[in-house]
C-alpha cells in the first residue's frame, strides 16, 4: 500500500512540475518540436519515470533535476536570443530543397530526405506536383513550405483591386443544445434574441441545434442534430 502511495504522490508532483517547466519554457516550444526539443521531451520524460521505477530516485531528486534541466533550456534560449551565431549549435536553419523550381539533391542528401519523403511533405502541403513550386523550404520542425510559381498562386481580393472586407472570429451560441450564455453576453445578444433567430429558422427546441454559431458579417449558422 505504501508503494502505490509513493507511485501517486511522485506522479502528481511530476506532473505539476512538467506542466509548470512547460509554462516556463513557452507556447513556441510546444508547437512543433525541433530536434533540441525532441531531446529535451526525451529527457524529462525519463526524470519522471525514474521516479517511479528507480527505488533510489526519490521526488525531490527528481525535482531538483527538472528544476536544472529546465534552467539549462532557459539558459539556451536566452543565449540563442542574445547571439545569433549561437543558434546554428542550438537550433537547425531552414533548408532550402527547392529554388527556381528545381530540386536541390545535395541539400536533400545534407537533411537526410529522399525524394519519396519529400513528395509525402508536399502532399501534406496539397502539392502534388514539382511543376506547381517555385521555392520549397524544409524547415527546423521537419515540416515544408511552399511558394508556389507566380501563374498557380491563389488570386487575392488585393489582386483583383475588390474592396476589402472585415474578419472576425465566430462566436458560439450552441453546442449540443446547450446554449453558452457567456458567448451571447459578449456578443451584445440575449437568449430570446437567439430563440426568436431559431424560430425562423423553423426550430423550436435549442436541443436540436448541434452547433449555432455568429459572426456579424453573415448572422447566425445552425446545423440541427439528425436522428440517427
Amino acid at each position: 500500500m505504501e508503494s502505490f502511495l509513493s507511485i501517486i504522490v511522485e506522479l502528481t508532483v511530476g506532473l505539476f512540475s512538467l506542466l509548470l517547466l512547460t509554462k516556463v519554457m513557452g507556447r513556441a516550444s510546444m508547437s512543433e518540436a525541433t530536434p533540441f526539443d525532441f531531446i529535451a521531451m526525451i529527457v524529462v520524460g525519463d526524470f519522471v519515470s525514474d521516479a517511479i521505477y528507480d527505488p533510489e530516485a526519490n521526488i525531490f531528486k527528481v525535482l531538483f533535476a527538472i528544476m536544472f534541466w529546465g534552467i539549462l533550456i532557459f539558459l539556451i534560449d536566452f543565449i540563442t536570443l542574445k547571439f545569433n551565431r549561437s543558434r546554428g549549435f542550438f537550433e537547425s536553419q531552414p533548408a532550402i530543397v527547392i529554388s527556381g523550381g528545381i530540386v536541390d539533391r545535395n541539400v536533400l542528401k545534407k537533411n537526410k530526405v529522399d525524394m519519396n519523403h519529400l513528395q509525402m511533405l508536399l502532399r501534406d502541403r496539397n502539392v502534388f506536383s514539382f511543376r506547381e513550386i517555385e521555392y520549397a523550404i524544409l524547415e527546423p520542425n521537419g515540416k515544408i513550405s511552399v511558394i508556389k510559381k507566380p501563374e498557380l498562386d491563389m488570386v487575392t481580393r488585393a489582386d483583383l483591386r475588390l474592396p476589402g472586407h472585415t474578419v472576425s472570429l465566430p462566436a458560439t451560441f450552441i453546442s449540443d443544445g446547450v446554449i453558452i450564455r457567456r458567448n451571447l453576453k459578449k456578443a451584445g445578444k440575449t437568449e430570446q434574441w437567439l430563440r426568436d433567430e431559431l424560430k425562423r429558422k423553423g426550430i423550436e427546441d435549442p436541443k436540436r441545434v448541434m452547433i449555432a454559431e455568429w459572426r456579424p458579417e453573415d448572422g447566425l449558422f445552425v446545423q440541427t442534430i439528425h436522428p440517427s
